[in-house]
Formats: C-alpha cells, sequence, structure tokens
C-alpha cells in the first residue's frame, strides 16, 4: 500500500549492485516481507518477465539480512514494473535447426569481488532460458570470469540441444556468441591458448572445448555492444537497455540486433577518441617545447635576466643620484 514514488525509465538504478555497510537494517516484519516479495518476482522473473531478472538476481543475495537500500531498490523495480505491468512476453522460432546462444560476464561486480554471469538461448524471436546469477567462486581476470561464466551456461546450451533433438529435428547451426577475444580462443583451444596468468583455471572450465571440436557449437565472435547477454550481467540505461529489453521480450526479431543503431556508443566511443588524441596532441606539444630548450638556453636565459636585473638597478641609481643634485 505505500506509494512507490516517481516514475523510472529502467528497471534498476547504476547503484544496484552497491552495498552501504552502515545502512540501518529492515525490521524482522519488513525483512520477511521483503524475502517474500523477492521469492514471487524470482518466479516471474522466469516465466513471464526476464527482462527484470538482474534487480531480482541481485536481491535475492540479500534477503538474508537485508536493509533500507535493499527496500529502496525493490521498491524501485516494483514501480517499473507497475509502469509496465500490461507488458507481454513473446517467444517464437524462425527454424528449429538454428539455434543462437549469447553468453556474457561481468569482472568483480559485488562486494565480495565475484563475477556475475548472463545468458540467454535465442531461436529468432524472444528468449528462452535468461541467466542472470552470481558466480560462485573469485576469478583473478576478466578472461577467467568469461570462461567460468561459459561453463556456467553450457548445461542449458546442450539441454536445448537435445530436446529440439527428441522433438525430431537435428541442429544445423548452434552458435555461440562471445565478445572476449581472450575468452573465445580459450573456447575454442582449451588449455592451448593459456598464457602464465591463465594456466591456473580449473580444466572443467574447458568442456566447452570438447563441444566445438564435436562439431556441436560454433564460437562466434560479437560485438559489444551487441552483445545481448549483457543485459543480464549489470543495470544497463538509455538507449541500450530499451533496445535489449525490446529483444529479449520478444517484441523485436532477435535480427534486429545487428541493424540497430549505435549511435550512442559510437558517440561515446568518437568523444573518447577525441579527448585521447588532444591530450596526445598536447602531450606531444609539450614535449617538443621541452626539446626545444636545452641548458646552454637555460644559461643564456639565466645570464640575460641577470644583466637586465643590473641595467635596471644602475638606472634606478642613476635617477636617484640626479634627483639628490
Amino acid at each position: 500500500g505505500d506509494d512507490l514514488g516517481p516514475a523510472v525509465t529502467s528497471v534498476a538504478g547504476r547503484w544496484l549492485f552497491q552495498i552501504d555497510d552502515n545502512a540501518r537494517k529492515l525490521t524482522t516484519e519488513k525483512a520477511d516481507k521483503f524475502h517474500s516479495i523477492v521469492a514471487k518476482l524470482l518466479w516471474v522473473s522466469q516465466r513471464g518477465r526476464p527482462d527484470i531478472c538482474v534487480p531480482v538476481s541481485f536481491l535475492c543475495t540479500r534477503v538474508q539480512h537485508p536493509d533500507v537500500e535493499d527496500w529502496k531498490k525493490l521498491r524501485r523495480m516494483l514501480k517499473f514494473i507497475q509502469q509496465t505491468i500490461d507488458d507481454e512476453r513473446i517467444i517464437g522460432a524462425d527454424k528449429l535447426d538454428e539455434m543462437e546462444t549469447f553468453v556474457d560476464s561481468s569482472h568483480a561486480v559485488h562486494p565480495d569481488m565475484r563475477g556475475h554471469t548472463g545468458g540467454l538461448v535465442s531461436l529468432g524471436t524472444g528468449i528462452l532460458a535468461p541467466k542472470c546469477s552470481k558466480q560462485k567462486m573469485n576469478s583473478r581476470s576478466t578472461n577467467e570470469t568469461e570462461v567460468i561464466g561459459n561453463s556456467e551456461f553450457l548445461p542449458y546450451n546442450i539441454w536445448y540441444d537435445h530436446f529440439i533433438e527428441a522433438q525430431g529435428t537435428k541442429l544445423k547451426k548452434n552458435i555461440w556468441h562471445q565478445d572476449n577475444e581472450g575468452a573465445e580462443k580459450m573456447a575454442k583451444n582449451g588449455r592451448l591458448s593459456c598464457g602464465s596468468n591463465s594456466r591456473h583455471i580449473n580444466i572443467k572450465f574447458f568442456w566447452i572445448t570438447d563441444r566445438v571440436q564435436q562439431g556441436k557449437i560454433t564460437i562466434k565472435h560479437c560485438p559489444t555492444d551487441k552483445m545481448l547477454a549483457d543485459y543480464f550481467t549489470k543495470p544497463l540505461q538509455g538507449k541500450k537497455f530499451h533496445l535489449f529489453r525490446r529483444i529479449i521480450m520478444g517484441w523485436d526479431h532477435i535480427s534486429t540486433l545487428w541493424a540497430s543503431d549505435t549511435t550512442e556508443s559510437t558517440s561515446l566511443s568518437s568523444s573518447k577518441e577525441r579527448v585521447e588524441n588532444n591530450v596526445k596532441a598536447n602531450t606531444e606539444k609539450n614535449m617538443s617545447e621541452a626539446k626545444k630548450i636545452s641548458w646552454v638556453d637555460v644559461v643564456k636565459n639565466s645570464t640575460q635576466s641577470a644583466d637586465t636585473e643590473v641595467v635596471a638597478n644602475n638606472r634606478t641609481k642613476n635617477r636617484e643620484l640626479v634627483a639628490s643634485r
């Protein structure tokens, strides 16, 4: 019965994964209510509203000791659901013998420095098996986080492969989209692509390599701004949030992802490039000017300054002498 506050433009704020250790804990009664609502939304997110998976996944990790900040995050999500209460999820298939899988991971985004895995399967319209979960172990690098994410989501891909085959159709295309080149090489080559900083990764995380070598999965590089699974790894905002949400809910075909306008990301990249170029130009200019000044010039300038000071002092003395006469 509480007022959920003003309208919101996304399901979660950028600060979703941030935790304030000094925040006041909820009362037992309110904490039980928090737990109950989150549990119900977990069911909803896996059935009809995959677009709310990110905040639900995070809040599931907070049900034991929720605080007032967690309550605010829950209220924001409920406000978004209230605004979009009539939204429907659509699932469709272009061909039963073609399947696309998107998997992405965010490195050390949780307070305990663990990563977050996001993944989904699509047959053309809408998505299946939305996964949005905190990783069960810490990793030392982004590559390792991505490899762990691949290992965590692979069972979903295998299950749908077997399910479709059980319906009498054998997959001809099973594409696995990956936006991290290091993880992509590891998935294709296993430990052969491991350097000195990644050889510690357990062999079990390379079982995707067996699927690749058997020809059951094709690894395909996906640009970061087209990685649909990114929706399930962090609270996106703005244009990217709305574009990915429409595809995830099945309102736009998966092909929209490749034809979509990336003006926002391009603009950001261009701005960053301009800043970097300006910094580089200024640095080169300063270095160039610094190179023009030698010790001879410094001594010469010091001598000239000293001579100028002597001349000025002599003129002052002459004026004082004339004035005294």
